[in-house]
């Protein structure tokens, strides 16, 4: 079969989506907990089918590809607005956006087999695909305020979905005919072929960027991770803390430093197996009671480190009191019922001009406070008076 320029133009469009899903496909295969590029990669291969077979037959009345290309396109936009959401943590919310398929495709099927109408069929083909993307884009706000990389994709993501609608002005400036080649040439199809082609390409870039970024931050999140309490190591600690100090607009900032009592003769008497169930019991503790921004780390043996974004001393001491409590009282069934496991807490907020070592520092101190003062204590800048150091125990 001989092509007219326009259709062996039109191949670049579905070309450049079977390499896209062929590159996703290998991006999921590195990183296989990143299930959302799987969503992406079916919906740019079935595009790229759709496509291919609307170049070789247009769409014409009776055209033998007519519902299996609708389907094909139809599953291609719900596929890429589930990956979508699935990447940004938004819910997929299937019910509405599967009436929304079906409906297009009993639309397709009416205006195929008992009114046949090329255009007709454009119009739902465009509005179907509007309506699913555009209505992905309005719950990926959030990426708006996310890095540059998210804040990139969601722009082209919405432009992508909003690129449907101009066409369907087209449709009414355009009639169009039912050769392939005089079909090729209309200024809708001309439209179609350059348009989808640059966004096509943007989106792939975009979603590629983003995808690769999101290996590259796994691989980081596991590099700076503890791996026995799921806490940040003192990697990740420092890291992220030196980006929090100095908060802006001069919001107040803490920090809660603590240490397991005695852990070396918990260890030594009932060996590393009961001592790694009190750290990852600890670190239990600490992640159930910090917030999401908060950055909580064990920094040490059996230190542990929570920087506490827009909390003054006094939160922050009530967060220290509130885990000494909960570590104070939780069973531990590898050790006998007589033996009590406790930790000591000292508590900063970092004062003006103040980095992070000096925090650490000055919080490390009140920490060996609370220890010369019997252990099982809370140590805080707000306990000591001028030139001393106080504690208060549980």
């Amino acid at each position: 079969m001989l092509l007219c320029t326009g259709q062996a133009l039109a191949l670049g469009n579905p070309a450049v989506a079977l390499i896209f899903s062929s590159c996703c496909l290998v991006a999921w295969a590195c990183q296989r907990t990143h299930r959302y590029l799987l969503s992406v990669c079916a919906a740019f291969f079935l595009y790229g089918l759709a496509a291919t077979s609307q170049v070789f037959w247009p769409p014409r009345d009776f055209a033998w590809n007519t519902m299996p290309a609708g389907l094909l396109y139809a599953c291609s936009t719900v596929l890429l607005q589930r990956g979508m959401l699935l990447r940004a943590g938004a819910r997929f919310d299937a019910v509405p956006v599967l009436a929304v398929a079906l409906l297009q495709l009993a639309a397709l099927a009416y205006f195929h087999f008992i009114d046949p109408h090329v255009v007709a069929r454009t119009y739902i083909h465009n509005g179907a695909a509007a309506l699913v993307l555009l209505s992905g884009a309005a719950r990926l706000g959030k990426l708006r305020h996310g890095r540059q990389v998210d804040r990139v994709l969601y722009w082209i993501f919405l432009l992508f979905a909003f690129s449907f609608v101009p066409r369907l002005v087209l449709n009414l400036l355009s009639p169009i005919g039912k050769d392939p080649c005089a079909f090729s040439q209309a200024p809708y199809w001309l439209f179609f072929l350059l348009g989808q082609a640059l966004l096509n390409v943007a989106l792939s870039l975009a979603i590629f960027a983003a995808a690769v970024s999101d290996v590259f931050d796994a691989l980081r999140s596991e590099r700076d991770t503890d791996a026995l309490t799921q806490l940040r190591n003192r990697r990740g600690f420092e890291n992220l803390a030196r980006q929090a100090i100095p908060p802006r607009g001069g919001r107040p900032l803490s920090l809660v430093l603590a240490d397991i009592d005695h852990f070396k003769r918990i260890n030594d008497a009932y060996g590393h197996t009961a001592g790694d169930a009190v750290l990852a019991g600890f670190g239990a503790v600490i992640a159930q009671c910090v917030r999401q921004r908060d950055v909580a780390a064990r920094i040490g043996g059996e230190e542990f480190a929570v920087l506490l974004a827009d909390t003054d001393a006094a939160g922050a001491g009530s967060l220290a009191e509130r885990l000494r409590r909960a570590f104070e009282t939780m069973p531990w069934p590898m050790l006998p019922a007589s033996e009590r496991v406790t930790a000591s807490f000292g508590v900063a907020a970092l004062e003006d001009g103040e980095g992070l070592d000096a925090l650490l520092k000055r919080t490390d101190a009140l920490l060996y406070a609370a220890k010369r003062g019997g252990r099982n204590a809370v140590a805080s800048t707000l306990d000591a008076a001028p030139g001393t150091l106080a504690h208060s125990s549980g």
